[in-house]
């Protein structure tokens, strides 16, 4: 994540619309319930409502908002029987899937973006992670996987070990 609060607000105030706007039974609509739009009717399209799931559940790992959290599990709960009508897009929904079942691998790092500790993080970290620069309650120049025993990293190298330990399930 990159930006810092300015962004987030916005990314909150862009999630907190379109749980207004797409939301309500679990899977997104992908326009408004009633009034003008491209279809008769809304439909609830699994390829973009998983993207959505996807922001969703870093947006509730940069914030610690758990509705966020929620509304990404009650989307890709509201397509878990329809594996036979899933095509490419699985790999995405399986991967989001995997997240919410399996939890989120966050590093928090206690510096700006672009140091050298959230460099090593970007770099590190697989697809699935939220790297978190400035988080709260991080020294600075350290960085630890959220949720870790081990002392915080100070040393690219050493966070190379710690996130290896947890991906392990060391931790």
């Amino acid at each position: 994540m990159l930006g810092g609060e300015a962004y987030t607000a916005v990314a909150k105030a862009v999630a907190d619309n379109a749980l207004d706007t797409l939301g309500g039974d679990g899977a997104f609509r992908d326009g408004p319930a009633a009034g003008e739009g491209l279809c008769d009717r809304p439909l609830r399209p699994i390829d973009t409502g998983t993207e959505l799931a996807a922001g969703l559940l870093d947006l509730a790992a940069i914030t610690g908002d758990e509705r966020y959290r929620d509304a990404a599990t009650d989307a890709i709960e509201a397509f878990a029987g329809a594996w036979d009508r899933l095509g490419v897009q699985v790999a995405h929904y399986g991967s989001v899937a995997a997240r919410l079942t399996g939890g989120d691998l966050v590093i928090d790092v206690g510096g700006p973006a672009g140091s050298d500790l959230h460099r090593a993080a970007l770099r590190i970290a697989d697809h699935e992670a939220v790297v978190v620069p400035d988080a709260d309650g991080i020294e600075a120049g350290t960085a630890r996987v959220r949720g870790s025993d081990r002392s915080p990293a100070t040393t690219p190298e050493k966070l190379v070990e710690q996130v290896g330990s947890v991906a392990d399930g060391g931790e």
